[in-house]
């Protein structure tokens, strides 16, 4: 592995060593009867934000630009400015869910360390360049999901959340898995260079068949995307999980994840749009029905 690529990523390096030692050191700080059994969501939410500081700082110092393995993953000027965007955005949403804590009384150390593992696969979401690293990370940071979408031990409403969130989640990754897989069948590749490129050539009339499985991979991964960010109208799931998810919980749902999830999106659309056009047309038809839908329907 060139060692270029790992400088590029010292960052999230540093970001998952320190996700370790906060949950070390906090199992170990909960246990000590010393200290009176202190209120552990403070110290973790000083210890989140130390952390949230040092890696903008340490985005503002990278000059290293890089990629993986026939670009599964890219780290570029534009992605490190995305980064730092979401980290500065995701440090404000902390007040917020540190004032929900005391509100509804959970003290938990472990709700952090989870929150940060999924903020890590958000951070490396912007970096993906290929539909399986993808999957790979969204399936992280939505296992992280469900757990804090369940966190409220004592609540039937949160346990139910939980329990909605994990089911329709894993039926639409079963939906993500069998669009790539189509798509791979046919082109041999899940790259989004390799896939502009391949996408580009014209299809006869005896390859129409092919196309039309290419088409049906495409749009189920597309679908799966809209899922992920409560799109109209793959939007049925975000209500239940929002109501009964903890305060906390549903301030990380409905803010954090959207940017990255986003970004990924648009390369998704630049790497079919020269085979699908129309799929410019279907984002655009989705978006105004959810922000109409959204705005106007629901409560």
């Amino acid at each position: 592995m060139d060692t270029g690529f790992l400088k590029s990523f010292l960052p999230e390096i540093y970001f998952s060593m320190a996700i370790f030692f906060q949950l070390i050191f906090n199992s170990r700080f909960i246990n000590k009867v010393s200290f009176n059994f202190p209120i552990v969501y403070k110290e973790n939410f000083y210890q989140t934000l130390v952390m949230f500081v040092c890696l903008i700082l340490l985005y503002f110092n990278l000059k290293i630009e890089g990629f993986f393995s026939n670009f599964l993953f890219v780290n570029d000027e534009g992605a490190v400015f995305l980064k730092v965007i979401v980290v500065f955005f995701t440090g404000l949403a902390l007040f917020f869910i540190n004032l929900s804590f005391s509100l509804q009384f959970i003290n938990f150390f472990e709700y952090f360390s989870i929150f940060l593992l999924s903020f890590l696969g958000l951070l490396l979401l912007i970096n993906v360049s290929d539909i399986i690293s993808a999957y790979l990370i969204i399936e992280m940071q939505a296992l992280c999901f469900y757990i804090l979408a369940s966190f409220k031990r004592n609540s039937s409403f949160s346990t139910e959340a939980g329990l909605k969130y994990f089911v329709s989640g894993s039926f639409i990754s079963g939906i993500f898995l069998l669009g790539a897989s189509v798509v791979y069948g046919c082109l041999g590749t899940l790259n989004f260079n390799l896939l502009s490129w391949l996408l580009s050539f014209d299809f006869d009339i005896e390859f129409s068949f092919l196309k039309l499985a290419i088409m049906t991979g495409i749009l189920l991964i597309t679908f799966a995307l809209f899922f992920k960010v409560s799109a109209v109208p793959f939007h049925f799931w975000a209500p239940d999980v929002y109501e009964g998810a903890p305060l906390a919980s549903t301030i990380v749902f409905s803010i954090i994840p959207k940017v990255s999830l986003f970004v990924f999106l648009i390369r998704w659309v630049l790497a079919i749009s020269v085979f699908f056009s129309d799929i410019r047309a279907l984002f655009l038809i989705v978006g105004i029905l959810s922000v109409v839908l959204g705005t106007f329907f629901c409560h």
